[in-house]
């Protein structure tokens, strides 16, 4: 308990500018809003949730954990994993005016 919170470096994390693949298992339940919560703050992040799986992923499913992270890995290297789409915004999307 000597690092903060993720949710305490909310502006650091914001300004990253490196590709992030937050990938997380929904059945582990103390990972799934944290994953949201970095998709939503660190602008060149996406969010792979896995089904029917807990937190040790690799293990789990790695035939799938190997596929998703060389997708990753190569639309990274081919320049193709760019920020948020801001067409994508939620604050854009629901507006009601």
């Amino acid at each position: 308990m000597r690092r903060p919170s993720l949710y305490d470096v909310k502006d650091e994390l914001s300004a990253m500018q490196v590709p992030l693949l937050v990938v997380v298992g929904d059945e582990d339940d103390h990972s799934i809003q944290p994953g949201i919560f970095l998709k939503r703050t660190v602008p060149c992040s996406g969010l792979a949730m896995f089904p029917k799986s807990g937190h040790t992923l690799n293990l789990e499913e790695p035939a799938l954990f190997n596929r998703v992270v060389a997708e990753f890995i190569a639309q990274v290297e081919a320049g193709r994993w760019g920020p948020r789409d801001p067409r994508a915004d939620p604050q854009q999307i629901m507006r009601a005016d």
